[in-house]
């Protein structure tokens, strides 16, 4: 179902209904073409253009910008050749404004223009006057088709909204239009649950093309989840002793079957924290951060990881309370924690972390058997000198518990754990925050029946909602440290002034 070329008056080059009405609102939003000089830049730089050469003459200077610029695409649609004309206005801008976002929306423009009857142009150009409008949050590559051919050797994660769509209108084969429509149906979603916009456009666009790309059920079960990464990284103490912490905060997204995650947004806090008051604070500046709080609003499973220092790695973080319901976030989301020395540190070998991870993945015949994998080794000093060649010599070996708290064991029995983490490739560690025998903790574990120790960040999930409230008895709180080789995202130490890997 295609829109027929619009033939323009006065024997003017054909270009499709909308198409000048969009280019206006795009050329406009190049940051300096509201000043005449740079106006007058673009036409020079186009005037010496073999494409266009002399075409500033036939253009009436405008010291206005809307019309001056209706005067030039004028004079481009008079041109002999208009698509070379608008090519011209494009190296132009290229030259003057190459880092502009709106250089990406002039070459998606161009690129419909030249498809010509392969899409339906006046819809597309319609969409996109109305996407331009639109501040669009990122990480939209989220959206792509995944059996897309050539998809995965493109760098995407990083792209605009209008070159996500170049890459898809750019595409020659049997079905140009299909995955356009599959991508713009789940954005259309995405948009209008995060900020609320009204897409006539767009809706219009896909109820006509429907049949291109068959919409999924709702009933699909998911296939991705969210992670969203809080790191606190220690800077230094004040007059008290307590410990002063900067936030920082990533969220990504990660296949349910696991594998590599993509980032999809970060965000650094200006504050620094102590302990405490990240207890009473914490929370808050999560909510405020207005992209997380809207990517938290998906059917998605979640979970929440805090990459903490080794001094706070048992830290009650999944007590913070959000939100105005005022409830831990530990009975909102699966809450686990990752130690920030072994998450930084960039020699340590990932064939055996990876493959004692995999062993997670293995399902038991019942809850018992399951829970009976995680080994809880004495946590003695003497003890402590043979752990690592103990964990070696066990290979089906994924998680150990401590019968003592990570944060109160002796210096010597700390160092042999981080070790076992390190170099015995130990993915998962759980505790009680008191100490004590392990009988307590697998009971109640057992009474949300994993049935494979992959299933733990969920099972500590619902026995927090099962304990539940915002002080509970410390004999009844736990730490799940979570490390999954795949969730490391190196540039998080580039990302932010200050911080060295």
């Amino acid at each position: 179902m295609y829109a027929a070329p619009l033939v323009p008056p006065g024997g003017r080059g054909q270009w499709p209904e909308g198409a000048e009405d969009v280019l206006v609102e795009i050329l406009l939003g190049f940051d300096r073409m509201f000043q005449f000089t740079f106006r007058q830049d673009v036409l020079a730089i186009m005037s010496a253009s073999m494409k266009t050469c002399g075409i500033q003459a036939d253009i009436r200077e405008d010291h206005t910008p809307r019309p001056h610029v209706r005067e030039i695409l004028r004079a481009i649609r008079a041109f002999r050749d208009p698509r070379d004309a608008l090519d011209s206005l494009s190296e132009a801008l290229g030259e003057l404004a190459r880092n502009e976002r709106a250089l990406d929306w002039l070459t998606l423009v161009q690129r419909i223009l030249t498809r010509g009857d392969d899409l339906p142009c006046s819809e597309l150009l319609s969409v996109i006057r109305e996407l331009h409008a639109t501040k669009t949050p990122i990480g939209l590559a989220r959206h792509l088709p995944e059996d897309l051919p050539g998809l995965r050797e493109r760098h995407t994660a990083e792209m605009t909204l209008p070159a996500l769509l170049d890459l898809l209108v750019n595409r020659i084969d049997d079905d140009p239009l299909g995955p356009l429509v599959a991508f713009l149906r789940a954005l259309c979603g995405d948009l209008e649950a995060t900020l609320h916009h009204a897409l006539p456009a767009l809706r219009r666009f896909l109820a006509a093309h429907a049949d291109r790309a068959p919409a999924v059920s709702a009933a699909t079960a998911p296939d991705e989840r969210l992670i969203v990464q809080v790191r606190l990284d220690e800077e230094g103490t004040v007059h008290t002793g307590d410990a002063r912490y900067r936030l920082h905060v990533s969220y990504y997204r990660q296949p349910l079957t696991g594998g590599p995650f993509r980032r999809i947004g970060s965000n650094q806090d200006d504050r620094t924290f102590t302990r405490t008051e990240l207890l009473r604070a914490g929370g808050a500046r999560l909510v405020a951060w207005k992209e997380l709080n809207l990517a938290l609003r998906t059917p998605d499973p979640v979970r929440i990881e805090f990459l903490l220092p080794r001094s706070i790695l048992g830290y009650t973080a999944e007590l913070w309370s959000t939100g105005v319901t005022r409830r831990p976030l530990g009975e909102f989301h699966p809450v686990v924690v990752r130690q920030l020395e072994r998450y930084c540190e960039p020699h340590l070998g990932l064939a055996l972390w990876r493959q004692r991870w995999a062993n997670l993945q293995t399902h038991g015949a019942d809850s018992d058997e399951v829970l009976e994998r995680i080994e809880w080794p004495s946590l003695d000093r003497t003890s402590a000198k043979q752990l690592l060649g103990w964990v070696t010599g066990k290979e089906s070996l994924a998680c150990l518990g401590l019968t003592v708290p990570y944060e109160q064991l002796d210096p010597e029995v700390q160092y042999a754990v981080d070790n076992a983490m390190y170099y015995g490739g130990i993915p998962v560690l759980i505790w009680r925050r008191v100490a004590g025998a392990p009988d307590p903790l697998v009971a109640a574990l057992r009474e949300h029946r994993p049935t494979r120790l992959a299933e733990l960040p969920d099972a500590v999930h619902q026995y927090r909602r099962q304990v539940g409230g915002p002080d509970p008895d410390p004999d009844s709180t736990v730490t799940l440290l979570w490390d999954d080789p795949d969730c490391v995202d190196p540039d998080q130490d580039y990302s932010f002034p200050g911080i060295v890997g």
